[in-house]
Protein backbone atom coordinates (compact mmCIF):
# COMPACT_ATOMS: atom_id res chain seq x y z
CA UNK A 1 0.00 0.00 0.00
CA UNK A 2 1.05 3.56 -0.60
CA UNK A 3 -0.31 7.01 0.06
CA UNK A 4 0.15 10.21 -1.83
CA UNK A 5 2.91 12.07 -0.09
CA UNK A 6 2.10 15.30 1.70
CA UNK A 7 2.13 17.31 -1.53
CA UNK A 8 1.55 21.04 -1.33
CA UNK A 9 0.41 23.33 -4.14
CA UNK A 10 3.97 23.69 -5.46
CA UNK A 11 4.19 19.92 -6.05
CA UNK A 12 6.94 19.44 -3.47
CA UNK A 13 6.81 17.16 -0.42
CA UNK A 14 8.56 17.30 2.92
CA UNK A 15 11.81 15.37 3.25
CA UNK A 16 14.22 15.54 6.18
CA UNK A 17 14.08 18.76 8.19
CA UNK A 18 14.88 21.69 5.91
CA UNK A 19 14.49 19.71 2.68
CA UNK A 20 11.71 19.41 0.10
CA UNK A 21 11.54 16.68 -2.53
CA UNK A 22 10.37 17.22 -6.11
CA UNK A 23 8.84 14.72 -8.57
CA UNK A 24 11.60 15.57 -11.06
CA UNK A 25 14.11 13.88 -8.74
CA UNK A 26 15.58 16.89 -6.91
CA UNK A 27 16.12 17.46 -3.21
CA UNK A 28 15.73 21.17 -2.43
CA UNK A 29 17.31 22.91 0.55
CA UNK A 30 14.70 25.60 0.71
CA UNK A 31 16.45 28.06 3.06
CA UNK A 32 19.28 28.58 0.53
CA UNK A 33 17.19 27.97 -2.63
CA UNK A 34 19.49 25.10 -3.67
CA UNK A 35 18.36 22.09 -5.70
CA UNK A 36 20.42 18.88 -5.69
CA UNK A 37 20.14 16.30 -8.47
CA UNK A 38 22.37 13.40 -9.51
CA UNK A 39 23.00 11.12 -12.46
CA UNK A 40 21.89 13.33 -15.35
CA UNK A 41 23.94 11.20 -17.79
CA UNK A 42 23.89 13.81 -20.53
CA UNK A 43 25.07 12.40 -23.86
CA UNK A 44 23.62 8.94 -23.24
CA UNK A 45 22.71 8.56 -26.91
CA UNK A 46 26.21 9.48 -28.10
CA UNK A 47 27.82 7.01 -25.72
CA UNK A 48 25.50 4.29 -26.98
CA UNK A 49 26.24 5.26 -30.59
CA UNK A 50 29.95 4.73 -29.98
CA UNK A 51 29.11 1.09 -29.25
CA UNK A 52 27.14 0.68 -32.48
CA UNK A 53 23.60 1.39 -31.22
CA UNK A 54 21.29 3.81 -33.01
CA UNK A 55 19.58 6.01 -30.41
CA UNK A 56 17.66 9.21 -31.24
CA UNK A 57 19.07 12.44 -29.87
CA UNK A 58 17.03 13.14 -26.75
CA UNK A 59 19.00 13.55 -23.52
CA UNK A 60 19.51 17.33 -23.73
CA UNK A 61 15.85 18.05 -24.50
CA UNK A 62 14.65 15.74 -21.72
CA UNK A 63 17.14 17.22 -19.25
CA UNK A 64 16.17 20.83 -19.96
CA UNK A 65 12.49 19.91 -19.85
CA UNK A 66 12.84 18.44 -16.35
CA UNK A 67 14.89 21.38 -15.10
CA UNK A 68 12.31 23.77 -16.56
CA UNK A 69 9.51 22.05 -14.63
CA UNK A 70 11.66 22.03 -11.48
CA UNK A 71 12.43 25.76 -11.64
CA UNK A 72 8.74 26.50 -12.14
CA UNK A 73 7.90 24.97 -8.74
CA UNK A 74 9.66 27.56 -6.58
CA UNK A 75 12.60 30.00 -6.73
CA UNK A 76 15.95 28.22 -7.19
CA UNK A 77 19.22 30.15 -7.26
CA UNK A 78 21.67 27.24 -7.44
CA UNK A 79 21.59 23.75 -8.94
CA UNK A 80 24.19 21.20 -7.82
CA UNK A 81 24.68 18.02 -9.83
CA UNK A 82 25.98 15.41 -7.40
CA UNK A 83 28.00 13.49 -9.96
CA UNK A 84 27.57 11.85 -13.35
CA UNK A 85 26.40 14.89 -15.26
CA UNK A 86 27.59 13.07 -18.38
CA UNK A 87 27.20 9.45 -19.46
CA UNK A 88 30.74 8.84 -20.64
CA UNK A 89 34.15 9.99 -19.45
CA UNK A 90 35.48 9.69 -23.01
CA UNK A 91 35.83 12.92 -25.01
CA UNK A 92 32.72 13.57 -27.14
CA UNK A 93 32.20 16.82 -29.09
CA UNK A 94 28.41 16.35 -29.22
CA UNK A 95 28.17 15.86 -25.46
CA UNK A 96 30.41 18.91 -24.98
CA UNK A 97 28.04 20.98 -27.13
CA UNK A 98 25.05 19.73 -25.14
CA UNK A 99 26.80 20.67 -21.91
CA UNK A 100 27.54 24.16 -23.24
CA UNK A 101 23.89 24.63 -24.17
CA UNK A 102 22.79 23.45 -20.73
CA UNK A 103 25.15 25.91 -19.02
CA UNK A 104 23.83 28.75 -21.18
CA UNK A 105 20.27 27.75 -20.35
CA UNK A 106 20.99 28.11 -16.63
CA UNK A 107 22.94 31.35 -17.14
CA UNK A 108 19.98 32.89 -18.99
CA UNK A 109 17.86 32.15 -15.90
CA UNK A 110 20.54 33.46 -13.51
CA UNK A 111 20.85 30.07 -11.82
CA UNK A 112 24.30 29.02 -10.65
CA UNK A 113 25.25 25.59 -12.00
CA UNK A 114 27.72 23.50 -9.98
CA UNK A 115 29.16 20.04 -10.60
CA UNK A 116 30.51 17.40 -8.22
CA UNK A 117 32.72 14.57 -9.49
CA UNK A 118 31.08 11.24 -10.27
CA UNK A 119 32.45 7.97 -11.58
CA UNK A 120 31.22 8.65 -15.14
CA UNK A 121 32.47 12.22 -15.37
CA UNK A 122 35.69 12.95 -17.31
CA UNK A 123 38.74 13.92 -15.29
CA UNK A 124 39.44 17.64 -15.34
CA UNK A 125 42.17 20.06 -14.36
CA UNK A 126 41.49 21.52 -11.91
CA UNK A 127 39.47 18.50 -10.76
CA UNK A 128 35.79 18.72 -9.90
CA UNK A 129 35.12 18.81 -6.14
CA UNK A 130 34.38 15.45 -4.52
CA UNK A 131 31.83 16.98 -2.16
CA UNK A 132 30.08 20.22 -1.20
CA UNK A 133 28.53 21.21 2.12
CA UNK A 134 24.96 22.56 2.18
CA UNK A 135 23.33 23.49 5.48
CA UNK A 136 25.47 21.05 7.44
CA UNK A 137 24.86 18.21 4.96
CA UNK A 138 27.61 16.69 2.80
CA UNK A 139 26.68 16.38 -0.88
CA UNK A 140 28.67 13.81 -2.89
CA UNK A 141 28.15 11.31 -5.66
CA UNK A 142 28.15 8.14 -3.57
CA UNK A 143 30.51 5.86 -5.48
CA UNK A 144 32.89 6.22 -2.54
CA UNK A 145 32.24 6.35 1.20
CA UNK A 146 31.07 9.83 2.22
CA UNK A 147 32.40 11.35 5.45
CA UNK A 148 29.82 13.20 7.50
CA UNK A 149 26.83 12.62 9.75
CA UNK A 150 24.26 13.89 7.24
CA UNK A 151 24.68 13.05 3.57
CA UNK A 152 22.99 13.47 0.19
CA UNK A 153 24.10 11.27 -2.70
CA UNK A 154 23.17 9.59 -5.97
CA UNK A 155 25.02 6.85 -7.87
CA UNK A 156 22.74 3.91 -6.97
CA UNK A 157 19.72 5.02 -9.06
CA UNK A 158 17.13 3.75 -6.54
CA UNK A 159 13.97 2.51 -8.24
CA UNK A 160 10.85 0.79 -6.94
CA UNK A 161 9.58 -2.00 -9.18
CA UNK A 162 6.22 -3.56 -8.42
CA UNK A 163 3.09 -4.76 -10.24
CA UNK A 164 4.87 -4.52 -13.58
CA UNK A 165 5.75 -0.87 -13.08
CA UNK A 166 8.99 0.94 -12.30
CA UNK A 167 9.39 4.33 -10.62
CA UNK A 168 12.51 6.22 -9.52
CA UNK A 169 12.47 6.88 -5.80
CA UNK A 170 14.01 8.81 -2.94
CA UNK A 171 15.21 6.94 0.15
CA UNK A 172 15.62 9.18 3.18
CA UNK A 173 15.60 9.72 6.89
CA UNK A 174 16.85 12.58 9.06
CA UNK A 175 20.50 11.89 8.18
CA UNK A 176 20.36 10.47 4.66
CA UNK A 177 18.92 11.41 1.27
CA UNK A 178 19.54 8.95 -1.57
CA UNK A 179 18.56 10.64 -4.83
CA UNK A 180 16.92 8.94 -7.81
CA UNK A 181 18.64 9.26 -11.16
CA UNK A 182 17.66 12.48 -12.93
CA UNK A 183 18.04 10.68 -16.27
CA UNK A 184 15.23 8.45 -17.48
CA UNK A 185 17.88 6.34 -19.22
CA UNK A 186 19.62 5.23 -16.02
CA UNK A 187 18.81 1.64 -15.14
CA UNK A 188 17.65 1.46 -11.55
CA UNK A 189 18.50 -0.56 -8.48
CA UNK A 190 15.27 -2.26 -7.39
CA UNK A 191 15.05 -1.20 -3.76
CA UNK A 192 12.18 -3.58 -3.10
CA UNK A 193 13.95 -6.82 -3.90
CA UNK A 194 17.64 -6.38 -4.81
CA UNK A 195 20.52 -6.71 -2.34
CA UNK A 196 21.13 -3.20 -1.04
CA UNK A 197 24.52 -1.46 -0.82
CA UNK A 198 25.62 -0.44 2.65
CA UNK A 199 24.56 3.17 2.15
CA UNK A 200 20.93 2.08 1.65
CA UNK A 201 20.54 -0.34 4.55
CA UNK A 202 19.38 2.08 7.22
CA UNK A 203 16.47 0.80 9.30
CA UNK A 204 14.80 4.22 9.32
CA UNK A 205 14.83 4.92 5.58
CA UNK A 206 11.55 5.80 3.90
CA UNK A 207 10.71 5.23 0.25
CA UNK A 208 8.98 7.95 -1.77
CA UNK A 209 8.57 7.15 -5.46
CA UNK A 210 7.93 9.53 -8.33
CA UNK A 211 5.40 9.09 -11.11
CA UNK A 212 6.73 12.04 -13.09
CA UNK A 213 4.09 14.47 -11.85
CA UNK A 214 3.66 13.46 -8.19
CA UNK A 215 5.29 11.54 -5.36
CA UNK A 216 3.88 8.45 -3.64
CA UNK A 217 4.86 7.60 -0.08
CA UNK A 218 5.47 3.89 0.52
CA UNK A 219 6.61 4.40 4.10
CA UNK A 220 9.35 2.36 5.73
CA UNK A 221 11.70 0.73 3.23
CA UNK A 222 12.28 -2.23 5.56
CA UNK A 223 8.56 -2.88 5.88
CA UNK A 224 8.05 -2.43 2.14
CA UNK A 225 10.74 -5.00 1.38
CA UNK A 226 9.15 -7.42 3.86
CA UNK A 227 5.74 -7.06 2.20
CA UNK A 228 7.18 -7.61 -1.25
CA UNK A 229 9.14 -10.63 -0.02
CA UNK A 230 5.96 -12.13 1.51
CA UNK A 231 4.16 -11.75 -1.82
CA UNK A 232 6.90 -13.68 -3.60
CA UNK A 233 6.88 -16.50 -1.03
Amino acid sequence: MHTRANTLVDGLVDGPTGWRLAPEGAAIFEADRIAIVADVHLGYEWARASGGDVVPSHSLGETIGKFDRLLARLPISRVIVAGDLTESAAPCPRTARSLTRLRLWFAERQVEFIRIAGNHDPRRRPPLPESISVGGWTIAHGHRAIPGDRIVFGHHHPTLKAAGRSAPCFLFDERTIALPAFSANAAGLDVGTAPLPKALRGDTLRCVAGTGSELLDFGSLAELRARLSARRA
